[in-house]
């Protein structure tokens, strides 16, 4: 699964990096994103790709009260296309999240240690995503949404978790963004071997209420 990343690049280097389109929202660095806070993601728009900011989880538009009923900040790559919660998204509407890494733990209960995952080259992860957006019936609310992919981890992740975000290449941002569904189906696997790279970083990250440059300190 992934349930905390960091999202501190420069706007302007994600939109380099993204190729993106038009205007570019302000959004300051984070270093400890958790379920329910906003993050900048990557859509497809009819001039090209947009980064917009949405609330991570998310919210069927079919939703009666403007929230999901169980946990929708990971959506399961084996059934995403099926599930009901995430069926409309992945037909129509994917979207690549922008992380410069993401947290997983290991340990014991009460004592866990936080390990941070990047890219081996450096480079912004481009985690696949869907995304929605609700709108109460009388007009009064709108939540633009949105949940990370995962799937089975590879070897090499295993030995910290059983599951892994889904890790775009920049050749296939495309054909998740914007091709056919069942092209996009073929990109639902868990990312080559020599992808990431892992360290451990300090135990203020296991508190959601912690934040800032601090939390990838290294550890001896």
């Amino acid at each position: 699964m992934c349930g905390r990343f960091v999202q501190k690049s420069p706007a302007n280097q994600l939109a380099s990096f993204f190729d993106i389109k038009g205007p570019v929202p302000n959004f300051a660095p984070r270093y400890n994103l958790a379920p329910t806070q906003d993050a900048a993601v990557v859509v497809a728009g009819g001039d090209g790709r947009r980064l917009e900011i949405k609330k991570w989880g998310l919210i069927p538009a079919w939703s009666k009260e403007g929230k999901a009923e169980f946990a929708t900040f990971n959506a399961r790559a084996e059934s995403v296309r099926e599930k009901p919660t995430y069926r409309q998204a992945f037909q129509k509407r994917r979207c690549i999240v922008p992380a410069d890494g993401f947290y997983e733990w290991t340990g014991p209960k009460g004592d866990k240690i936080p390990h941070l995952f990047e890219r081996q080259d450096g480079t912004p992860l481009a985690l696949a995503g869907l995304h929605e957006t609700w709108r109460a019936k009388d007009g009064a609310e709108t939540i633009h949404s949105f949940t990370i992919v995962v799937t089975a981890a590879n070897q090499w992740m295993s030995r910290f978790h059983d599951r892994m975000p889904v890790i775009l290449d920049p050749a296939d941002f495309d054909a998740w963004l914007t091709g056919n569904a069942e092209p996009a189906a073929t990109l639902l696997h868990s990312a080559p071997e020599e992808t990431l790279k892992e360290r451990v970083v300090p135990k203020l990250v296991n508190s959601v209420k912690n934040e800032g440059a601090e939390l990838l300190a290294g550890v001896n």
